[in-house]
């Protein structure tokens, strides 16, 4: 086990994780993780945002189908005008 130093970042603390820890963990620059405590231990757990913004994108069409249908429909009548 490697160890590493907790250091300050702005007015957080943040540890630096390596290549190979990254990489067995299947994490790379830029990953969501959600971090929680479990017994004490610190636990960094991916997260893919892109299903959950789809679904929620998703719903909220949904929920204003009707409303959004209309918008397209005015928006075909009106003339275009070159200008948005």
């Amino acid at each position: 086990m490697e160890v590493v130093k907790i250091r300050k970042q702005g007015n957080s603390l943040g540890v630096t994780l390596d290549q190979r820890t990254l990489g067995e963990a299947h994490l790379r620059e830029g990953d969501l993780v959600a971090p929680s405590v479990r017994n004490g231990t610190i636990v960094l757990t991916p997260v893919d945002i892109r299903p959950r913004t789809l679904a929620l994108g998703r719903r909220v069409i949904d929920q204003n189908r009707r409303v959004l249908d209309r918008l397209a429909r005015d928006e075909r009548r009106r003339p275009a005008t070159g200008r948005r």
